[in-house]
């Protein structure tokens, strides 16, 4: 009460005075504030409406479209060469097996590691609960760039070192091909199903679990009937995104499937707008995968419509750990430590030792130890330079960009009028199903005859598109905990709508934008699938530089790589800091 008086008191003295008036002119004065609360929300709407639609018929236009000169005419000849071409069944083929495969394992690691991390007494949670998300921020094809230095055919860290100190052969063991695809996927989306079931297990109520044990149910049989299908509307929500996000990946297959010419749809589409370009082909594909991933989010809508799932009861509980020895106990450990070690000490270390090496052989030569290799990359290189300046500068830029359309889509979307806010957040949700390189393709072919072709702006444009639903559904939960009350107080008092977003609303969303400003600054320094589409020379980023950068050495490519791991990192640090200050507070 004390606090509410407090805050009460501040509010009084920032804003202005009440002052009685007649009868028509708080209507009036309402009248305008909500003129005024309904333009800026629904200006961001329409924003995102035009980054999410925009793109998305312009691949659809280009895919139906077969120009004769300055004519053209509708036809459906994309979509039958490609339905005609064994490289289509080739590639649709080994983009479903590793997306499916690395969805499931992803599932498996994730649910496995959320439930070891938040319902059981293993030592050590809390670090193993920012362990396990931090491969989260780091990149996925800096991940496999690792992971070839460690399992590269005859050259691998791993297969130097049995060598060596144990005289054992692991030649057999290749990174290259579908099976390095689906692991290198699986262990850098497995945060992303540990972040989507977290929030449920940590919720649930222990007394369901109890109760089975009371009856007799083993612990796999209480996991089994009980935790995972209460979590399942949470999972099958992240593996949804999981499928979608890295069976449209390029990066991943860029590097561990194309060097043994195993082709998936992503490095098609790559493949389709070099020159000579078919951007009829490659918009055929976008349009292909658009239409996959509009099946499974209905799909997955009409599962979930279908079942009931309670996890709180209306009686108050208080989540109880579940006592882990021996055997389980023992298992749980060597479960967390093989994800760390395998998504982020291996990679890390991999990259650290290669970095420092003038020439990489499988081995760490101390005498030759040197940091040639990042001032190369860092004072002598243009390319890297600028890149480096380029990725910082879309970087914030977009995280800037992209909140500020967050935030105004967040309060027309919990402010807004109920019954239009159905439609405005299936369209602005869109860019959340679309891979970065399809995404990418849309905006090649909306700027290929503009001045925005060949331009930073162009990039900025398309990571705006790419981040904004992100943005909007991290700032939105933020929205749902804080009471309208507190606005209708201050319009009460007379002020406006400005003032009490100024004053009240922001203050308290800080944290929440805050941390997607974070996630978003992170997402944009990785980003490959929809640069590598649309960079020119002078436009690079870090990710299009480490591609780049692979004929000039694998030093080079891997002190590159540490610079972005330390921005990755770096935000990582922040972030913790971040929600601990909110913590605390």
């Amino acid at each position: 009460m004390g606090e509410m008086m407090s805050f009460e008191g501040e509010l009084d003295g920032r804003l202005p005075k009440y002052r009685p008036f007649p009868s028509e002119a708080p209507r009036r004065l309402l009248s305008l504030g909500w003129n005024w609360q309904t333009l800026l929300p629904a200006a961001g709407v329409l924003i995102g409406c035009a980054l999410s639609i925009g793109p998305f018929l312009a691949t659809l236009v280009q895919s139906l479209v077969l120009w004769d000169g300055p004519l053209f005419h509708l036809t459906l000849a994309n979509f039958a060469a490609l339905l005609t071409s064994p490289r289509f069944f080739s590639a649709v083929g080994n983009t479903l097996l590793c997306g499916v495969a690395a969805t499931l394992l992803s599932c498996v690691f994730g649910l496995g590691l959320a439930w070891i991390t938040l319902r059981t007494d293993l030592p050590g949670r809390s670090w193993f609960e920012t362990l396990n998300v931090v491969p989260f921020f780091l990149s996925p094809y800096v991940g496999a760039l690792s992971w070839m230095y460690l399992l590269a055919p005859h050259s691998g860290l791993v297969q130097t070192t049995a060598r060596d100190w144990f005289g054992i052969s692991l030649d057999f063991l290749d990174i290259y091909g579908r099976g390095g695809v689906i692991w290198v996927l699986s262990l850098f989306y497995t945060p992303y199903i540990y972040l989507f079931v977290s929030g449920p297990m940590g919720q649930m109520d222990g007394s369901l679990e109890d109760s089975a044990r009371v009856h007799g149910a083993s612990l796999l049989s209480t996991l089994r009937h009980i935790t995972l299908p209460l979590v399942m509307p949470a999972l099958l929500a992240g593996a949804v995104i999981v499928f979608v996000t890295s069976a449209g990946l390029f990066d991943v297959p860029l590097a561990l499937a194309s060097p043994v010419r195993i082709r998936t749809v992503p490095t098609e589409i790559y493949a389709a707008v070099q020159y000579p370009a078919d951007f009829g082909a490659a918009a055929s594909y976008g349009v292909i995968i658009m239409a996959v991933t509009l099946i499974l989010t209905l799909a997955q809508r009409a599962y979930l419509a279908r079942h009931r799932y309670e996890i709180v009861s209306g009686k108050g509980y208080k989540p109880r750990l579940i006592h882990l020895r021996g055997v389980p106990r023992a298992f749980a450990m060597a479960a967390e430590l093989f994800y760390v070690l395998c998504a982020v000490a291996l990679p890390i270390v991999a990259l650290m030792m290669v970095s420092v090496s003038p020439i990489w052989t499988g081995r760490l030569n101390p005498s030759f130890l040197s940091l040639e290799n990042y001032r190369y990359i860092l004072f002598s290189y243009p390319l890297t330079r600028d890149a480096i300046s380029n990725s910082l500068i879309l970087a914030v830029l977009t995280a800037s960009a992209a909140v500020v359309v967050g935030v105004l889509q967040a309060y027309y979307l919990n402010r807004g009028k109920p019954h239009r806010r159905g439609l405005a957040e299936a369209v602005v949700s869109i860019p959340l199903g679309i891979p970065g390189i399809i995404l990418g393709l849309g905006f090649l072919i909306i700027a290929l005859r503009t001045p925005l072709y060949s331009t930073l702006s162009i990039l900025l444009i398309a990571y705006v598109a790419r981040s904004y639903p992100f943005a909007t559904r991290a700032i939105s939960s933020m929205f749902l905990a804080i009471n309208p009350e507190l606005e209708h107080s201050a319009r009460v008092s007379g002020a406006g709508w400005w003032t009490t977003m100024r004053l009240i609303m922001l203050p308290l969303l800080r944290p929440a934008i805050a941390a997607a400003w974070l996630m978003l600054f992170v997402m944009t320094i990785r980003e490959l699938g929809a640069t590598i589409l649309l960079y020119a020379q002078g436009t690079e980023t870090i990710s299009v530089a480490l591609v780049l950068l692979a004929e000039r050495g694998t030093g080079y490519v891997a002190a590159l790589s540490m610079v972005q791991l330390v921005l990755l990192l770096a935000a990582f640090v922040v972030s913790r800091l971040l929600r601990a200050s909110m913590a605390q507070s």
